[in-house]
């Protein structure tokens, strides 16, 4: 089952964050290559977390997706 995942490029000046499926059976596989990938179990709009309510959030999300446990 793929899962939504992040991948870190590093450019000239920055560095920049790609989403993506991928996986996780080849996570060890890609780090151990060097990429820098991680998986993501939490996303936030910009205006919940402006207002101060991530933490609501991210346990709504968890209940929604069966991961909270209290």
């Amino acid at each position: 089952m793929n899962k939504l995942m992040s991948i870190e490029v590093k450019g000239n000046t920055k560095k920049w964050s790609f989403n993506f499926y991928g996986d996780p059976k080849y996570l060890d596989e890609w780090r151990k290559d060097g990429l820098e990938i991680n998986e993501i179990v939490n996303t936030v709009p910009l205006s919940v977390a402006n207002a101060g309510l991530s933490g609501i959030w991210m346990k709504c999300q968890d209940i929604f997706n069966f991961k909270f446990k209290g």
